[in-house]
C-alpha cells in the first residue's frame, strides 16, 4: 500500500488562548447538559501536561475543575495544535505520527515549527509603522519553550513585551503525534518612559520621546464628516487615558494581547509541505459554563458554507444550541436595565437609539415583561418548544440582518432583543443562524418534535471543512474553541471578527464597521475616503427609520447627517462571498459629500486558504484580528457599560427572585461582594466608585474579576 504523504494540515485551524499568570495551564473539561434549560455543568476531562523538556503525559480527569491555582492566579488556556496528514489516493486526514513518518523513510527531525504574532493596536490608532509590536520564534526543532517577546521600533532600547511562548511537544511511544502548544502571556500592562512612576503598570517599555502613543488624542465629541473623523475605530476613544476638553488623551499603555500564525513544515524526499493555523490570545471566559449567542465560529461557518441551510435532523441540534446560547446570554444580563430609556450611563439600546439617531426616548419593551426573570422564562419556553414542536413563532420574530435600522416599536422588539451587534446597532444573528432556525421550524412542523432522532448527527472528525473548523485538539478545554469567542464584539474581547473583512476586496482596505475605504493601493488611490455603497449589486447599507423626538415616524439621521447605516460586513457580504470568492465583483463607491459616484471591478478575495478552513494568510497579518480592540484590553470591561455579552463578560450575577416575581442581583463589577451583600444592582457607570474603575482592573484584574458559574460568584480571592 502506498503510504506517501501528499499534504499536511494543522488542526484546529483557529484556537483561542486565554490570559492568566499561573504557571499551571487550565485543565481540560467538558460542558454537560443536565436538562433542557438548566445551566451547563463543568465536568473534568483527561488533560495533557507538558514538561520543560517537551515530554507529554496524560492527566486523569479532575473531580473539580479549578480556574485558579492555590495562589489565586488565573490558569491560562494554552491550546495544542496538531499536525495531520493526507496520504496518496485518500481524501481522509490522519494524525501525523512517528510511525507514519517512518513509513515514509523520515524521522522526527523532518518536522519544524514557526510562530509569528503581533499586537498592532497602537499602530491602528497612530498610523505609525514604528508602533507595531511583533514577535517570532523559529524554525523550532527542539522541545524547549520558546518565548515570543514582542519588539517595537518605538520601545525603549532593549525592552520588549512578552506575548506568550510556543513549545514543540516531543513525540513518544505513548504520544506519537506531532503537536505544538501555545501558552499566552499573563495579561499585564506596560507604560511609557515619560511617566516612569505609574503604579498601574509593570514597567515602562514605550519610549515617549520616539513615539507619540502617550499623549495621542482623539476627539470625544462627534467627529466631523470627513476622512479623519471616519477613520477612527468604532467605537472611538477605547484606550486608557484622560479627558481634556473635547479630547481623549492616551496614557501610553501597552498590553500583551496578540494574535498570529503557527506554521508547520515537513521536509520529505519529494519536497517541502507546509501548513498553518491561527491563534488569538484574549481574556478568560469568566462564565465558563455559558457560550455567547453569536460567536466567531458562527461567522466563520457562514463565510465557509454560505448563508443558507437546508432542513435536516442534524440542524435541529444546531438550533437547540443557538437557543441555549441565547438563554445563557440573557441569564447573566440585567435586561430590565438594558430596556430603560434615559440619559444615564449603563442603560441599553434605547438610550443609544436616541444618542445615535435622535429617536424618541422610550423603553423598547413594556418594563413589566423586560425583567431578567421574565426574559429568561421566555427563552426557556423557546428551548422547550424545540421538544414540543412549536418553534414556528420564534422563527417569525427573528431580526433580519438588513432590518437593523428599523427603530420602530415593532422593529426594536425583534429577537435577539436589547442586544448590540458588532457595529453598535441592534443585534441580528448571522444569516446562516436565522436560516437554520427557519429551516428547523419547518422541519419540525412536518416531521414532529422528535425529528432529530431519526437522523443522527454524523461523527465529528476532521475529514471535511465544517469538521475542521469545529475540531478540538486533544487536551484543549472547550473555551479554546471559536464557538466561545464573541463575534458581536463592541469593541471586543478575544478578537474582532470584523477585521477578517477589511482586505476582502483587492486594492482597498475597508473600515472594520463602516462602509468606508480606509486605505487604497496604487492604482486605486481615488477610492480612499469614499463610501462603499454596493458589491455585486448587494447594498452595504440599510435605511434608518423610527419615531423622532416629536413622535413622527420617518427617516432618522446619524451624527454625519446620513439616514442609512452600514450593515455588518459578515452578513452583508455572506452571499456575495459564497458566490463570487476569487472572482471580480462590481463595486459602487460614493464621495462623502454625495457628489461623485465611481464604479470599479475589484477581486473578491477568498476568506480561506484553498481547500482548508483556515483564514487566508493575505487577509490578516499577525496582529490584525485584535488591532481594533481596547488598549489595554482591560478597558473593554468598562467601556461597554452593560452592553456586553454575558458568557465572557458577565453583567448580572447572584440573581434571585423577589417576592413580587421580579429579579434582584449584583453588578459583576461591584466591589467587595460577599454572600451577604444585598442583592441590589448598581447601574453600570464607570464613574461610580462602588464599581471597579479602569485603573482598578489595569492594576489588579486577575484578583478582582471573579468566575461566575450557574450565575453565582466564586468566593472572593483571598
Amino acid at each position: 500500500m502506498n503510504m506517501a504523504i501528499q499534504d499536511i494540515r494543522i488542526f484546529p485551524p483557529l484556537a483561542l488562548a486565554r490570559l492568566g499568570s499561573s504557571p499551571e495551564p487550565l485543565d481540560n473539561y467538558e460542558l454537560a447538559i443536565p436538562d433542557a434549560v438548566a445551566p451547563r455543568k463543568i465536568v473534568g476531562a483527561e488533560s495533557l501536561s507538558i514538561s520543560p523538556d517537551g515530554e507529554l503525559t496524560a492527566k486523569p480527569a479532575a473531580s473539580t475543575v479549578q480556574f485558579r491555582d492555590r495562589q489565586g492566579r488565573i490558569k491560562p488556556v494554552a491550546p495544542f495544535f496538531e499536525i495531520w496528514a493526507r496520504m496518496d489516493q485518500s481524501e481522509d486526514w490522519v494524525p501525523l505520527t512517528l510511525d507514519l513518518l517512518a513509513a515514509n523513510g523520515l524521522g522526527a527531525s523532518a518536522v519544524e515549527w514557526n510562530a509569528a504574532v503581533g499586537n498592532i493596536k497602537i499602530f491602528r490608532r497612530t498610523g505609525d509603522p514604528n508602533d507595531r509590536i511583533e514577535a517570532a520564534a523559529g524554525p523550532i526543532r527542539d522541545h524547549a519553550s520558546h518565548p515570543l517577546n514582542g519588539t517595537c521600533a518605538n520601545f525603549i532600547q532593549g525592552e520588549s513585551v512578552h506575548l506568550g511562548s510556543v513549545q514543540f511537544v516531543r513525540p513518544s511511544a505513548q504520544h506519537p503525534e506531532f503537536r505544538l502548544r501555545f501558552t499566552p502571556a499573563h495579561g499585564k500592562v506596560y507604560g511609557t518612559s515619560t511617566d516612569p512612576g505609574d503604579p498601574n503598570v509593570v514597567r515602562p517599555v514605550y519610549d515617549g520621546d520616539k513615539g507619540r502613543w502617550r499623549g495621542y488624542s482623539e476627539t470625544s465629541d462627534t467627529p466631523p464628516n470627513d476622512y479623519d473623523g471616519r477613520k477612527l475605530t468604532n467605537p472611538a476613544n477605547i484606550f486608557a487615558g484622560f479627558d481634556q476638553g473635547s479630547l481623549h488623551v492616551s496614557y501610553g499603555y501597552v498590553d500583551d494581547e496578540c494574535d498570529g500564525i503557527v506554521e508547520a513544515t515537513l521536509s520529505t524526499g519529494g519536497g517541502t509541505l507546509r501548513a498553518f493555523a491561527r491563534v488569538a490570545a484574549g481574556p478568560p471566559t469568566f462564565a465558563p459554563d455559558s457560550k455567547p449567542v453569536r460567536t466567531v465560529a458562527d461567522e466563520l461557518e457562514q463565510a465557509l458554507l454560505g448563508p443558507d441551510v437546508a432542513a435536516s435532523g442534524d440542524e435541529v441540534e444546531a438550533v437547540r444550541d443557538i437557543v441555549r446560547r441565547a438563554l445563557e446570554t440573557v441569564r447573566l444580563m440585567n435586561t430590565g436595565q438594558m430596556n430603560k430609556a434615559g440619559t444615564t450611563r449603563g442603560v441599553g439600546m434605547a438610550r443609544m437609539d436616541r444618542l445615535d439617531y435622535g429617536r424618541m426616548s422610550e423603553p423598547i419593551f413594556d418594563p413589566v415583561v423586560a425583567d431578567s426573570l421574565a426574559i429568561r422564562s421566555r427563552h426557556e419556553r423557546v428551548l422547550l418548544a424545540l421538544e414540543s414542536g412549536s418553534l414556528a413563532w420564534f422563527a417569525g420574530v427573528l431580526r433580519e440582518y438588513d432590518k437593523v435600522g428599523d427603530l420602530t416599536d415593532a422593529g426594536r422588539r425583534k429577537m435577539p432583543g436589547m442586544m448590540r451587534n458588532a457595529d453598535g446597532r441592534h443585534l441580528a444573528l448571522t444569516r446562516r443562524q436565522v436560516s437554520k432556525v427557519k429551516a428547523v421550524a419547518n422541519y419540525i412542523a412536518q416531521k414532529g418534535a422528535d425529528a432529530s432522532s431519526s437522523e443522527p448527527t454524523a461523527r465529528i472528525s476532521p475529514l471535511n471543512l465544517a469538521a475542521q473548523l469545529d475540531y478540538r485538539a486533544a487536551g484543549n478545554p472547550p473555551n479554546s474553541k471559536p464557538d466561545t469567542a464573541i463575534s458581536n464584539a463592541y469593541p471586543g474581547l478575544e478578537m474582532d471578527a470584523r477585521n477578517l473583512w477589511k482586505r476582502i476586496l483587492t486594492g482597498v482596505e475597508l473600515h472594520e464597521s463602516l462602509n468606508f475605504v480606509l486605505e487604497a493601493n496604487a492604482g486605486f488611490e481615488e477610492l480612499k475616503g469614499m463610501l462603499l455603497l454596493s458589491v455585486a449589486g448587494v447594498e452595504m447599507t440599510a435605511p434608518v427609520t423610527g419615531p423622532a423626538e416629536n413622535g413622527v415616524t420617518g427617516p432618522l439621521q446619524d451624527a454625519f447627517g446620513s439616514s442609512r447605516m452600514a450593515l455588518e460586513w459578515s452578513n452583508a457580504l455572506a452571499g456575495v462571498l459564497h458566490g463570487h470568492a476569487g472572482g471580480m465583483v462590481e463595486c459602487v463607491f460614493q464621495s462623502l459629500d454625495g457628489k461623485r459616484t465611481l464604479t470599479r471591478s475589484l477581486r473578491l478575495r477568498p476568506m480561506f486558504e484553498e481547500g482548508t478552513a483556515v483564514v487566508a494568510r493575505e487577509l490578516a497579518e499577525p496582529g490584525a484580528l485584535t488591532q481594533s480592540l481596547c488598549a489595554p484590553w482591560q478597558n473593554d470591561y468598562r467601556e461597554c457599560a452593560c452592553f456586553y455579552w454575558a458568557a465572557n463578560r458577565p453583567d448580572y450575577v447572584n440573581v434571585e427572585p423577589r417576592t413580587d416575581g421580579t429579579s434582584a442581583g449584583n453588578n459583576w463589577m461591584q466591589k467587595d461582594r460577599t454572600a451577604d451583600t444585598p442583592k441590589v444592582y448598581i447601574n453600570d457607570d464607570w464613574q461610580d466608585d462602588r464599581l471597579y474603575s479602569h485603573t482598578d482592573l489595569v492594576r489588579d484584574w486577575e484578583k478582582l474579576l471573579r468566575f461566575v458559574i450557574a450565575n453565582q460568584d466564586e468566593p472572593p480571592v483571598a
